[in-house]
């Protein structure tokens, strides 16, 4: 939103209570650019319709945004699907989803081009053997897709590097925002810095809060009509040269499974649902849950996750200990819409179409979903904000 602003002649504040923006849930995740496959129990197609749109505005706006540098950003090598025995879905019919989402993309490749510099217009194929890349016990099917992830960590730099340069955005670090009054004129933005209370005026205010969003808009007067939880997931991630070409990026579908992401630097993220998920709530506040783990915890997790993504990808097994404990063991806020997990068919996890930005006079709060989308909704909100 600060890009998308600037470019637009607007003086921005950006806010953060972080000592460095974007160090969070943005830059703590696998940085998958979301075609819209795995969205397959979305049978509206509308979750899988806006990510291919999210998919194919992301480096055209990154890389209008941050310049040359977006390019250098380190991506993942294709996914691969891989159709778990106890999936919500049969492999027939994800193979559907995944022909009829091609179609989708298509429509609007064929009108931009530019998936991360690549062409993603290759339709996913079905691989005759889950073998070798699965264990046919845990694998009932396997597909091969376009798909790739950006490094997040690597991103994050980026962007941070060139919100320092802007002269149209200030950054005002280690600033808990506690409240926004909504006014005629626009908004007054009430934030806490070094323990004092402060306050400025705004033509306009947008909230793009991820985990403290929904207090943030009560504050406003605006609270949502639909229940939600918040999550924190742990994931693992591994240095270059421990496990480096010992496994494939892997979408495992579709309920309470993982991935694994392959960057091309070499560094590696390892990801099992069940094991990684260790606090929900349905608060309006996110309580105050420990990211850091003990040591002890830290270690669990990891050969939690390990163990269960072996099952499933058997190169993985191939990773020492030693090069086991060199996983950074790192977490981040879930948020969606719904009061049930990924396994149960109805859940608010399996559609992410009801997102995007919302607009009370001159207040706006963004429901970024994804980051795939995360560009896509700043160019259109700003666009909202600048046509008056």
């Amino acid at each position: 939103m600060a890009f998308a602003l600037a470019e637009r002649d607007m003086s921005v504040d950006l806010y953060d209570r972080e000592a460095e923006p974007i160090t969070q849930a943005s830059a703590q995740n696998e940085g998958k650019i979301h075609l819209g496959y795995v969205y397959a129990h979305d049978e509206t197609m509308e979750t899988a319709r806006l990510m291919a749109e999210g998919a194919w505005s992301f480096a055209p706006l990154l890389r209008r945004w941050i310049g040359p540098a977006f390019d250098r950003v380190p991506l993942s090598s294709p996914f691969l699907y891989a159709v778990h025995r106890t999936s919500l879905l049969s492999p027939d019919a994800i193979q559907a989803h995944l022909g009829a989402t091609h179609a989708l993309g298509t429509e609007l490749g064929t009108r931009r081009r530019d998936y991360l510099g690549r062409d993603a217009l290759e339709p996913p194929v079905r691989l005759p053997s889950v073998e070798p890349h699965f264990s046919p016990e845990a694998v009932a099917a396997a597909f091969r897709t376009p798909e790739l992830a950006i490094d997040p960590e690597v991103l994050a730099r980026s962007v941070r590097e060139r919100l320092r340069t802007d002269p149209a955005i200030r950054l005002v670090m280690r600033a808990t925002v506690t409240g926004v009054e909504r006014t005629n004129t626009g908004g007054v933005v009430r934030f806490v810095v070094d323990g004092q209370a402060e306050q400025d005026a705004y033509d306009h205010v947008v909230n793009a809060l991820w985990d403290g969003r929904l207090a943030i808009d009560a504050t406003a007067e605006i609270t949502p009509d639909r229940p939600w939880l918040f999550r924190v997931k742990h994931y693992l991630r591994l240095p270059a040269g421990a496990g480096e070409d010992r496994a494939p990026s892997v979408t495992i579908v579709l309920g309470p499974y993982g991935d694994t992401v392959a960057y091309d630097n070499g560094d590696l993220y390892l990801s099992w649902y069940p094991a990684g998920v260790s606090c929900v709530s349905p608060a309006m506040r996110l309580p105050d849950w420990p990211r850091e783990l003990s040591a002890l915890e830290a270690d669990q997790r990891r050969q939690d996750i390990w163990h269960h993504l072996t099952g499933v990808v058997p190169a993985l097994a191939r990773l020492t200990p030693g090069e086991l404990r060199t996983a950074d063991v790192r977490g981040g806020v879930i948020f969606a819409w719904g009061r049930t997990d990924i396994d149960d068919r109805s859940s608010g996890l399996h559609a992410r179409s009801a997102i995007g930005p919302h607009s009370w006079g001159r207040y706006h709060s963004v429901d970024t979903g994804k980051l795939t989308t995360a560009p896509l909704f700043a160019e259109r909100l700003a666009a909202r904000i600048g046509g008056g």
